[in-house]
């Protein structure tokens, strides 16, 4: 399925043409031969550089201090592997620099944007050793518990997440046995794509620990070398402290069990100096594939325990409203008929939040949505509903049909019910399509369309409807060659997308706005790219100077609430060897809500030029 431009901080390049065709149509590639140590014994090394200039021209918001400046930013990963007769070994590091320029000399006074600045620092350091049943891990690494729900610190491009956790891990796994431990400091990239601004790691800096009740001694130390508002340019320390495990067995009869657990010891706390903010995380899941040959199940549920304590402290009123418990259910099953496709899923959330301060940087869970990756997720922290969606392929015309139907219960507030609380809501969502892989072909066609409908179960006091939200919605894509040379594929690319939507906050507060994208686009592949992408998005009235799209005029000084309705901008990108490539991006892009699989975050508006160099040998 196609992303809402409209929300896309970039958006991608068309689909390779050479998909599935000879090696010889594939960039040239360096290749860096293996060093051999004796017997069964091999050293090679790698190294991949990134190198990101930008021009932030005006983000569209009425702060000053964020426009007209230009960013120089670097990352360096170098890495060694080493394979020995009974065990691998591995080492990587990242360097991360950021320079910023201001030409036209903000001074930052006023209404003002912090953390904006040079920067340097060693973002990330691993050493690995693997056998055939242990591993262990030193530095930083991902990890995922549970489908997401027990535990996700993972990589999402898309809204700028790069997270770790800094610490150890160990694995064990045989023919019937897999089990994980871990512990560490959160960790996340401190410099932000889509602003540049320096950020902290999560819970920095750490107030109070179990382990060490003052700041300024210990193991949680903020003096030395510390940056005073980012922390350390070493390594990650006074974050968010996460220790835990998970264990997964074979049963007989082809069954799947997995158990885990996790602590975390919050760092910057609500009720600092007062008593300390930590969770247990537990929880558990059981899976069946192939049942009957047709039949995969899995059905998996989580609960958090804060601190009971908590309560018990009359100066902890910050933490008074929140739920000390909550907990999470999720199932699917998935049904293989043949050329049909059939999956059912559902979800009951209460009060299932793990961070109270946390931010759209490090969510540390990811409770299944059952929502297209593309939407905008109102309420996954209390919610109860499901979805069905079936899909047909016709094999011999390369012909898929798809239709989803998505139905759910939710509140957007903690501690609020979603089935009794008078701010529940009931969201809707039906759509369907098809999707068309010529056979032998690069002809690729993809259709879609549907209705969302997002409305209060009992009409709020001071509205006149039971609607909060709806839009019907359509997708196109379709990519066509239009010729063959030297091996080189030529091909046009058009991409079509929007929706008009409904939005009602209160009895005099209704909206009714068109967003969407169109794009055009050239491909030599896999050598270049090139499209030209035009945003359309009709939220707010323009400001002076802009063509219309509506008869709503800016307001006298609210210009902060007037932007643009049209996203013009060109997309280009070139291939080089390996994996490396230069990538150029003019023009505007239009910023607002984006959501991946339930991770979300809102993106500032982007006008100006953004150029990527990926050097990788």
């Amino acid at each position: 399925m196609v992303a809402p431009a409209s929300q896309s901080p970039a958006q991608p390049d068309p689909p390779a043409a050479t998909e599935g065709k000879p090696d010889a149509r594939k960039p040239a590639s360096i290749r860096i031969p293996k060093i051999p140590l004796g017997k069964q014994a091999t050293l090679q090394t790698w190294t991949r550089l990134t190198v990101l200039s930008e021009w932030y021209r005006n983000n569209h918001n009425i702060q000053e201090s964020d426009d007209g400046f230009v960013s120089l930013v670097s990352r360096l990963n170098l890495g060694v592997d080493t394979r020995l007769p009974r065990v691998r070994l591995g080492a990587q590091v990242r360097l991360d620099s950021q320079k910023i320029w201001f030409p036209a000399g903000q001074d930052c006074s006023g209404d003002c944007v912090d953390g904006i600045g040079d920067d340097f620092r060693l973002e990330r350091a691993t050493l690995r050793a693997d056998t055939k049943r242990f591993g262990v891990w030193l530095g930083d690494y991902n990890v995922n518990f549970g489908r997401g729900m027990g535990l996700s610190v993972r990589k999402i491009d898309e809204i700028g997440v790069d997270a770790t956790i800094k610490g150890g891990r160990a694995d064990f796994h045989n023919k019937f046995l897999r089990a994980t431990a871990i512990a560490g400091f959160s960790n996340r990239q401190n410099s932000d794509f889509a602003t540049r601004q320096l950020l902290p790691d999560p819970g920095f800096a750490a107030q109070s620990y179990t382990f060490a009740q003052d700041a300024g001694d210990g193991a949680c130390s903020t003096d030395g070398r510390l940056t005073a508002d980012v922390g350390n340019p070493f390594w990650t320390e006074c974050s968010d402290l996460l220790v835990g495990g998970r264990v997964e067995g074979k049963l007989p009869g082809k069954v799947d069990v997995g158990a885990h657990y996790v602590h975390i010891d919050f760092g910057d706390e609500l009720t600092v100096g007062v008593i300390d903010e930590h969770l247990h995380l537990i929880g558990g899941d059981i899976a069946r594939s192939r049942i009957a040959k047709v039949w995969d199940v899995f059905l998996g549920a989580s609960g958090v325990v804060r601190n009971p304590q908590i309560r018990q402290v009359p100066e902890a009123l910050a933490l008074s409203s929140i739920p000390l418990e909550g907990y999470g259910v999720y199932s699917s099953n998935t049904l293989r008929l043949g050329e049909t496709t059939v999956l059912a899923e559902g979800k009951h959330y209460r009060d299932y939040l793990v961070a109270l301060t946390q931010n759209s940087l490090l969510q540390y869970t990811e409770n299944p949505t059952l929502e297209r990756e593309d939407q905008q997720v109102p309420g996954n922290i209390n919610a109860t509903g499901g979805r069905l969606r079936v899909d047909h392929l016709i094999r011999k015309r390369g012909l898929t049909l798809f239709i989803n139907t998505l139905e759910y219960i939710y509140n957007d507030t903690v501690g609020l019910s979603q089935f009794t609380d008078e701010n529940s809501r009931l969201a809707t969502h039906n759509y369907g399509g098809i999707i068309w892989r010529k056979p032998n072909s690069d002809f690729v066609l993809q259709v879609s369309g549907g209705y969302r409908y997002e409305r209060w179960r009992q009409t709020p006091d001071g509205l006149d409807a039971w609607v909060r939200r709806r839009f019907p919605h359509a997708e196109f894509y379709l990519t066509v060659p239009v010729g063959h040379s030297r091996g080189l594929v030529h091909a046009l690319a058009f991409r079509g997308e929007g929706r008009w939507e409904t939005l009602i906050n209160s009895r005099d507060s209704q909206e009714q706005f068109f967003r969407g994208l169109f794009t055009l686009g050239y491909s030599l592949s896999p050598w270049f790219s090139i499209s030209y992408l035009q945003g359309i998005d009709t939220e707010q009235p323009t400001p002076a100077g802009e063509p219309s799209l509506t008869d709503e005029e800016c307001p006298q000084g609210a210009n902060s609430l007037c932007r643009p309705h049209l996203w013009p901008g060109v997309l280009a990108r070139i291939n080089l060897f390996n994996s490396s490539f230069l990538r150029i991006f003019a023009g505007r892009q239009v910023g607002g809500r984006i959501c991946v699989n339930g991770s979300c975050r809102t993106l500032p508006d982007f006008e100006g030029i953004r150029g990527e160099v990926v050097i990788a040998f």
